[in-house]
C-alpha cells in the first residue's frame, strides 16, 4: 500500500489491540507459552478469533508484542558518567521487574524456556537484545575511560550487575531497593576496576 492509498475496512482499534495484548499476558501467566491458546486470548479479549489472527499470524508474534508492551524499550540515559548510567539502567530494570504482573510473566516464561529453548532464545533476543546492547555500550565507555579493565568479559560484568534483579524476581524475594541498585553497581565496578 502506498502513502496515497487508503486502507479498506474499519481502522484498527487501539482498545482492541490493548485488550488482545492484555489477554495474552493473562494467558501467559495462567497457562504459559506452551499452553497459550489464541482462542482463549480472543475469548478473554472479547473479540472474534479472526480479529486476533488478523493481527498476529501466530502465538509467538502475539507473545512478543505483549511482552514488548509490558517491558518497553531501554530507558533514556542521563547525561552522566558510566556509574550513573549503569545505575539508571539497573534501576529501570528493577522497577519493571518488581511490578507483580511482569514478575509473574517472567517466572512463567523462564520456566517454559526449559521445554522450548529455541523459542525462549528468540524471544529473549527480540525483547532483551536492545537492553543488553545499551548496557554493553555503557560498559564499553567504562573501558575506554579506564574505569573497567580491558581484559574482562563485559557480558559477564553485565550479568553480575543484573543478576540480583532477576534472582529476586525468580525466587519470590522482596524487590531490590534503589539503594541496593547503587550498591550492586558500585560493588561490581570496584571488582573490575584497573
Amino acid at each position: 500500500m502506498t502513502a496515497t492509498e487508503t486502507r479498506r475496512g474499519r481502522p484498527r482499534s487501539e482498545a482492541i489491540d490493548a485488550a488482545i495484548l492484555d489477554a495474552t499476558v493473562d494467558e501467559l501467566v495462567d497457562h504459559g507459552r506452551n499452553g497459550l491458546s489464541m482462542e482463549r486470548v480472543a475469548d478473554r479479549a472479547g473479540v472474534a478469533k479472526t480479529t486476533v489472527y488478523r493481527r498476529y499470524p501466530d502465538a509467538d508474534e502475539m507473545i512478543v508484542a505483549a511482552l514488548r508492551g509490558m517491558k518497553g524499550g531501554p530507558p533514556t540515559m542521563p547525561d552522566a558518567g558510566v556509574r550513573d548510567q549503569l545505575v539508571a539502567l539497573l534501576d529501570s530494570m528493577r522497577q519493571t521487574w518488581s511490578e507483580p504482573r511482569f514478575a509473574a510473566v517472567m517466572r512463567r516464561v523462564a520456566a517454559d524456556g526449559t521445554t522450548a529453548p529455541e523459542a525462549y532464545a528468540e524471544h529473549r533476543e527480540r525483547l532483551v537484545g536492545p537492553h543488553i546492547a545499551r548496557f554493553r555500550e555503557v560498559l564499553e565507555q567504562g573501558v575506554v575511560q579506564g574505569l573497567i579493565r580491558g581484559d574482562v568479559d563485559l557480558e559477564w560484568v553485565r550479568t553480575m550487575i543484573v543478576a540480583p534483579v532477576t534472582a529476586t524476581t525468580m525466587t519470590l524475594r522482596p524487590a531490590m531497593t534503589a539503594a541496593q541498585v547503587e550498591t550492586t553497581v558500585d560493588t561490581v565496578l570496584r571488582g573490575v576496576a584497573p
